[in-house]
């Protein structure tokens, strides 16, 4: 057993754990949203954020964010968080949807979750930046998604059905710059899996220009199961900025979904800048629930314990298969002496429960005999963070205050 006191200012503590948590070694946490409290401007969201939390669905603690289209809406309340600047972001949280949940009916939206980089203003709307990144599913099928509209040359243009326009007779022989999109309208180098370019008057360029990489498989199923949608599920996605090497835009940027540790998506040949952006990073998180063609039906989802990281847990693996555990730990807040409670069907003898302040000192660790197990610890007031960790991999993390 490993116990180090620490004299920490409770108001110091608060500050802290709203900008920035170093939680693994590796990985700085920029914001870990439980959706506990309902301050989120002083917590940091901006640009019309409501207050939209429920107690009726929660995966842990006593409150979750719950977006709800109703009939014919396009939209479900929106929101910014701004974090600092990185080249690469790694996004979690849990996600339930409505046993009637069928997004938007149609082969697009609804749009859910997206980043945004400090090219664009910190009131860019997502559809036209120098970068922006998609989290979402489809039909049931999980997908990342890349837009750079204000990146077209619209000189030259491949659109969807192969045709192209000006280019001087020729596509493939223009002699396209660093000046364009790394996305679908001028530039195809790199993994592609689907790609769009069509004409759009509300872009800088009068085209919109992306591309998408899609799960094999629906994994937000209709029928009880272990995929099913009205179950809590756990998505983790990650994006990595590609290299500039002498001005060019090399495509070696990394992508990656996954479906409670299930990994559904992967590459590391994505180009998402060129040349001319050699200083793009990421710096905005950008919630967005949208529906262009309106809800079909009236249809909700929630959302929890929601990470915004600067890469990917030290822990992480490739092609881990079992998802992250649920524990309770009561009382929380506690005064010293608290009791950690995993679910039995999840619970593996030797794992171990660890304590980090917010810089993401270890406090406190011990191996785990039992399901349940009584603490009783001597730390300052404040808030910090518990994890329980297995084989190497995080399992398992909340927030605990003593007080």
């Amino acid at each position: 057993m490993r116990l180090v006191r620490k004299h920490i200012d409770f108001l110091f503590i608060i500050l802290m754990f709203s900008l920035h948590i170093s939680v693994l070694s590796g990985q700085n946490i920029f914001i870990f949203e439980d959706f506990e409290s309902g301050d989120f401007t002083g917590k940091g969201w901006y640009d019309g954020f409501k207050d939209q939390r429920t107690t009726a669905e929660f995966k842990n603690g006593t409150h979750a964010y719950q977006g709800h289209f109703a009939h014919g809406a396009t939209t479900s309340g929106a929101g910014r968080h701004l974090f600092a600047e990185t080249d690469k972001v790694y996004i979690s949280y849990w996600v339930k949807y409505s046993s009637n949940w069928v997004g938007s009916g149609v082969a697009y939206h609804p749009h859910e979750w997206s980043i945004l980089t400090n090219e664009d203003w910190i009131y860019q709307g997502p559809a036209d930046t120098y970068l922006t990144t998609y989290i979402e599913q489809n039909g049931g099928k999980p997908l990342l998604a890349l837009q750079d509209s204000k990146n077209v040359d619209p000189n030259c243009i491949l659109l969807n059905n192969n045709s192209f326009v000006g280019c001087n007779g020729d596509f493939s022989t223009y002699p396209f710059t660093e000046a364009r999109s790394a996305c679908s309208c001028n530039g195809l180098a790199g993994h592609l899996d689907k790609r769009d370019c069509f004409p759009d008057s509300g872009s800088s360029h009068g085209y919109y220009s992306s591309r998408s990489w899609h799960a094999d498989s629906i994994y937000f199923r209709n029928t009880p199961g272990p995929y099913y949608k009205n179950d809590w599920h756990k998505i983790e996605a990650y994006f990595e900025l590609n290299s500039i090497v002498g001005g060019i835009g090399i495509p070696d940027g990394k992508i990656r979904y996954w479906y409670d540790g299930q990994l559904l998506i992967t590459s590391d040949s994505i180009l998402m800048r060129t040349g001319t952006h050699p200083d793009m990073k990421f710096n905005q998180l950008f919630y967005g629930p949208y529906i262009g063609v309106g809800s079909p039906i009236d249809q909700t989802w929630w959302v929890d314990d929601l990470i915004i990281a600067d890469g990917l847990p030290v822990t992480a693996t490739e092609n881990v298969s079992d998802s992250e555990t649920g524990f309770t730990i009561f009382p929380n807040p506690s005064n010293g002496t608290f009791t950690l409670n995993i679910d039995n069907q999840n619970f593996i003898p030797g794992s171990e429960f660890e304590i980090v302040d917010v810089t993401g000192k270890l406090l406190f660790n011990e191996k785990l005999n039992s399901a349940e197990q009584t603490f009783n610890l001597n730390l300052m007031q404040g808030f910090y963070l518990v994890r329980i960790i297995h084989n190497q991999r995080l399992i398992g993390i909340k927030k605990i205050i003593f007080h």
